[in-house]
C-alpha cells in the first residue's frame, strides 16, 4: 500500500469511536477507537451519503476532504446499510496528494525562470475556495440550526413532540455520527445530553 494512501473501516453503529482498523494512519492522525470524522476538517460529502437509503451499497467516488491541518485530500467511501436502510459500515480510502502538489510548484518555479509562453485558450486554474469555510463546526451548527427552527412556534405541550422532530432530523442528516454533536444538540434544544440519548432510543424504538 502506497504510503500517501489511507484506508480506514468504521463500525457505524458507534460513531463515537467507530475506527475498528486503519491503515496509513499518519495521513490524518486518526487510531483504532477514534469518532468517524476525527482527524478531518471537512467531509461534507461522506455525510450526505449517511441519511437512511434503500440500497444496501452505495458508492462516494473521488470527493475533496482537509485534514484538520487545512492539507487537502482525495477520498473514496463505500457504505454498507441494513435492512432499514440504515448505514452500518463504511470502508474509506483518503489519499494525499502533498507531494505531487509540490513537485507541480517546482515545476511551475522552474517554468517561470524560462518564460515559457502560455499556450493560447489556456487560462490558469483558479485556486480552490478556503477548506476553513466548510469545516465540521460550522457543518454541525446548519444541520443543528436548520432541524432546530423546525420547531418554531410549537406550544409548551408539544415540546417534547417538537424536540423527537428536531433530534430525528439531525439523525438523518448524520449529525451523531460526529464526536460531540449530543453535547451541541442538547444545548441547541435546552435539555441534557442523556435526554438526547432517549430520544434516539425513542425514534429507535417507536411505541406501537
Amino acid at each position: 500500500m502506497p504510503a500517501n494512501v489511507e484506508i480506514v473501516l468504521h463500525d457505524l453503529r458507534t460513531p463515537e469511536y467507530s475506527v475498528v482498523d486503519i491503515v496509513n494512519a499518519h495521513i490524518t492522525g486518526r487510531k483504532k477507537g477514534d469518532a468517524v470524522l476525527a482527524g478531518m476538517r471537512t467531509d461534507k460529502g461522506f455525510l450526505s451519503v449517511l441519511e437512511e437509503r434503500q440500497e444496501p451499497v452505495s458508492l462516494l467516488l473521488d470527493y475533496p476532504t482537509f485534514n484538520r491541518d487545512g492539507s487537502p485530500l482525495r477520498s473514496s467511501s463505500i457504505f454498507y446499510r441494513n435492512g432499514h436502510g440504515r448505514p452500518f459500515a463504511t470502508l474509506c480510502i483518503n489519499v494525499d496528494n502533498a507531494g505531487i502538489h509540490h513537485a507541480i510548484s517546482i515545476l511551475q518555479t522552474l517554468a517561470n525562470t524560462v518564460a515559457i509562453p502560455r499556450q493560447p485558450g489556456i487560462e490558469p486554474a483558479a485556486p480552490d475556495a478556503e477548506p476553513g469555510r466548510d469545516n465540521i463546526e460550522d457543518l454541525m451548527r446548519d444541520i443543528i440550526d436548520s432541524a432546530t427552527a423546525l420547531s418554531a412556534g410549537r406550544s409548551r405541550a408539544d415540546v417534547k413532540k417538537a424536540n423527537l422532530l428536531a433530534v430525528q432530523n439531525m439523525q438523518e442528516k448524520g449529525l451523531f455520527l460526529i464526536k460531540g454533536s449530543v453535547e451541541k444538540a442538547a444545548a441547541a434544544l435546552g435539555v441534557t445530553r442523556f435526554t438526547i440519548y432517549n430520544y434516539l432510543d425513542e425514534l429507535k424504538n417507536p411505541r406501537r
